[in-house]
């Protein structure tokens, strides 16, 4: 396979992409490029990807994809920032709402598995890319990294203004939180049709309190033989 043309534009050239993009003709060819980046990359992973694949998907010619994204390589840091931000985006819509602590970790916990069940190409497409460069490419790496600590300090703020104070390694409770997500994601990516995601979020409930009650137990907070409640 012919090796893509990654050459990146001079300042100038990148200032005008930026303006280029705020158009509306702009604005949705870059979304195009996005979309088809997303699809293909999740499908094929990054390497089997093509420029050329990429802008037949999006509809686009060569030269709009290097206008707004410079390269390859800076498409792919894009479009792991655009499902960071979505990521985020969701899960701090959902718990923004004032409820008590129980439904506000419902809310958390129905916009992680809206991920799992209805954007499962923005799963696959971090762990095939991953997988694929984490070992070889740094940045990489330190975007996939970001995009995991975003969402992890999410739900650690979620935890401290429901609770209303900071506790120990609540940290190492997000962690494990998504965690549990990637692991539904992995079962239903591999089988949806027999992934019980009910069970599975169940479960990931029940552990997340059993969790944060220990977390409160060890600050003072609850009494030492105080057991969390799954309802």
């Amino acid at each position: 396979m012919q090796a893509d043309d990654d050459s990146r534009p001079d300042g100038a050239d990148a200032a005008a992409r930026a303006g280029g993009a705020k158009t509306p003709q702009g604005s949705q060819s870059r979304e195009r490029i996005l979309q088809a980046a997303l699809e293909l990359i999740g499908e094929r992973g990054y390497s089997a990807t093509s420029v050329d694949a990429l802008c037949k998907r999006a509809g686009i010619m060569k030269t709009a994809l290097y206008w707004h994204f410079g390269s390859k390589e800076g498409l792919l840091a894009a479009l792991l920032e655009r499902v960071s931000q979505d990521w985020t985006d969701e899960i701090e819509r959902r718990v923004g709402a004032e409820g008590p602590p129980l439904a506000r970790l419902d809310h958390a916990l129905a916009s992680l598995r809206e991920l799992v069940e209805q954007r499962p190409r923005h799963l696959r497409l971090v762990l095939s890319v991953l997988l694929e460069r984490g070992e070889s490419d740094p940045q990489t790496r330190d975007t996939v990294r970001r995009i995991y600590d975003r969402l992890s300090a999410s739900i650690v703020q979620t935890f401290e203004d429901t609770i209303g104070q900071p506790l120990p390694d609540l940290d190492l409770v997000a962690h494990a939180l998504l965690s549990l997500q990637q692991a539904a994601a992995l079962r239903y990516l591999a089988d949806p049709e027999r992934a019980d995601l009910e069970r599975f979020f169940s479960f990931t409930r029940r552990t997340v309190i059993l969790l944060i009650v220990d977390r409160m137990r060890e600050a003072g907070l609850v009494p030492p033989d105080a057991i969390a409640g799954g309802n």
